[in-house]
């Protein structure tokens, strides 16, 4: 057994989730190890040496990735299953196969919660990367910022320019062996950047279904593709629309089993006064739904009391 290239490919599969998990790119991760960017480059495409040089590049790789761990973002706890949970993995099977689709729906539906999940999840099952979250910021991201997220996420070659990323990012996804899916998270806040959403979109027409496509984000999402600034988002429009799912909270019934999955032998009296100080009506159907976010964050502190 070539123990050498096991080493190799352990540190190769853990480099992308690291490189997101820091928010880095190759350029700094060699800066920070003192690893020629060259040599760090070639190795996280696989384009193994002669020399066994790049079996020293694997050891600096996980001797780093051992010293430095991800930071673990605070969380609600487990992803416990609801209806929409269930209606948004059909949502992430479809787009897995190539499709693009938009998820939306009210605060407190799990949407985020789920999205960062399953990429998590995913991203410790597989050599490549399957899922490449992205949430934006309210100021949006322009296509350079994006198209470096994606690149980084699927250890694509650096480049300094716009174009030089893009041809980076396509040339990457060219050569996987599987499809992957592009979140979106808080897409309505790609509203005022028609330059960075159709420069995703040549993406996903350029790759075909080697890449699916999933907007997700509040109410407003849906206008994120109406027609303004003499832009008509036709070939947005025939894409995404063919999966629209909207999702609200959980129900009572899903919320309780979340309330004594988090903490066992609450009473009914507390169940009852945390269901009714959780609760809200979603103003399109009329339904009550539980507000996730909110009771999650009611339960940390009755887990960690000041």
């Amino acid at each position: 057994m070539d123990f050498s290239l096991s080493t190799k490919q352990q540190a190769r599969q853990a480099l992308g989730p690291f490189l997101s998990g820091w928010g880095i790119g190759l350029p700094e991760l060699a800066e920070r190890t003192g690893l020629g960017p060259r040599g760090l480059s070639h190795f996280s495409r696989g384009v193994w040496d002669r020399d066994g040089s790049h079996l020293s590049i694997a050891h600096a790789i996980l001797d780093y990735i051992a010293a430095h761990p991800i930071p673990q973002a605070e969380g609600p706890g487990a992803l416990y299953e609801t209806a929409a949970t269930r209606d948004m993995d059909k949502l992430l099977a479809y787009i897995a196969r190539g499709g693009w689709g938009t998820l939306y729906g009210p605060a407190g539906a799990q949407k985020t919660f789920w999205l960062q999940y399953r990429a998590a999840e995913l991203a410790k099952k597989n050599e490549e990367n399957p899922m490449v979250y992205i949430r934006t910021s309210p100021s949006g991201m322009s296509p350079s910022v994006l198209l470096r997220r994606i690149g980084q996420a699927l250890l694509a070659p650096y480049a300094q320019d716009t174009d030089g990323l893009r041809q980076a990012v396509l040339d990457t996804i060219r050569r996987r062996r599987s499809s992957f899916v592009i979140a979106l998270d808080e897409a309505q806040h790609f509203y005022d950047r028609i330059d960075t959403i159709e420069t995703l979109r040549e993406i996903g027409d350029l790759v075909g279904t080697r890449a699916g496509i999933l907007v997700a984000g509040n109410e407003d999402v849906l206008r994120l593709f109406e027609p303004r600034r003499r832009v008509h988002f036709e070939q947005w429009r025939s894409r995404i629309q063919q999966r629209e799912v909207r999702v609200l909270g959980p129900s009572h019934a899903e919320a309780r089993s979340m309330i004594l999955g988090e903490l066992p032998g609450t009473s009914e009296k507390r169940i009852e006064a945390l269901l009714a100080g959780c609760a809200v009506k979603d103003p399109v159907s009329k339904r009550e739904y539980i507000n996730a976010r909110r009771l999650f964050n009611t339960l940390r502190d009755m887990r960690e009391p000041n």
